[in-house]
């Protein structure tokens, strides 16, 4: 396990910022049912979701959030029902951002049908002190601009409202970077205009952690101030990855992140 440590839609809002309490939250990423998977009904992906959810339950975490590839074809019924079900058995509250096979491409139209089915795109909460925002990373790869400035304004009102929160934290689906700010560009990161503009943004108000997927691997990076952590999937794997999740202890200390591999799975089965 990998240990760091250190010192339109509708939108989901709670009230200014409290007394700072310490506590624990989980990401997940790429649930994604469905995904390299010839299982019948999809048992296989059923039961990596349902030994991290199992896993994340036993935690008692504040939170859980999930970042993006819910499902690996965004119309498929049975997939979705998989997914629903399994959510359904957090014990936490859950908050979620899509992924780029949630949408199978941006468009204002499937946005629209996937705040139909899931009910938002992008969230705002404060709680405990801190100010945990989540984003659609689809518009920013897809260069929707339209889209992408739209949510771009609602994000600076956002980061704004957050400045006096003990710690901010970002969700989206794709990472700004996986490991460095001039790592080359890929379908895995930003532009480097994007990344750019984005830490910018970050580092003027003051964001401490950025969480992503779309890897199906684990990766963690630091950019001028700002830590960038990439959860591995709860489905399938790929490269060096394992199905895991992110636990995050938050402390009056700092954010320590663990990436850790779901109980039970045979990560050499789940990895490709």
């Amino acid at each position: 396990m990998k240990r760091f440590l250190f010192g339109a839609s509708l939108l989901l809002m709670v009230a200014a910022c409290q007394t700072f309490q310490p506590f624990t939250f989980v990401q997940m990423s790429d649930t994604q049912i469905g995904f390299i998977d010839t299982s019948p009904a999809f048992t296989h992906s059923d039961s990596l979701m349902k030994a991290a959810v199992d896993a994340a339950n036993a935690l008692d975490p504040a939170y859980v959030f999930v970042t993006g590839d819910l499902v690996n074809e965004p119309n498929d019924p049975v997939q979705d029902s998989i997914y629903r079900v399994r959510l359904a058995q957090v014990q936490a509250p859950v908050y979620v951002v899509p992924g780029n096979h949630d949408y199978r491409g941006f468009t204002r139209e499937k946005q629209a049908a996937y705040i139909a089915l899931r009910g938002y795109d992008r969230f705002s909460i404060q709680d405990k002190g801190c100010a945990f925002i989540g984003i659609d990373s689809n518009c920013i790869k897809d260069g929707v601009q339209e889209a992408e400035n739209e949510q771009l304004a609602w994000l600076e009102k956002e980061l704004s409202a957050a400045r006096k929160c003990r710690y901010t934290f970002v969700f989206l689906h794709c990472p700004v970077i996986r490991e460095k700010l001039d790592e080359p560009e890929d379908y895995f990161n930003f532009s480097m205009e994007k990344r750019r503009q984005y830490l910018d943004l970050f580092k003027q108000y003051g964001v401490d952690v950025v969480f992503a997927g779309h890897c199906h691997q684990e990766w963690s990076g630091e950019a001028e101030g700002v830590l960038f952590y990439t959860a591995g999937p709860v489905c399938n794997a790929l490269g060096h990855g394992t199905p895991g999740y992110n636990v995050v202890n938050v402390t009056d200390e700092g954010v320590e992140v663990t990436y850790t591999p779901t109980p039970g799975i045979d990560p050499t089965y789940c990895r490709f």
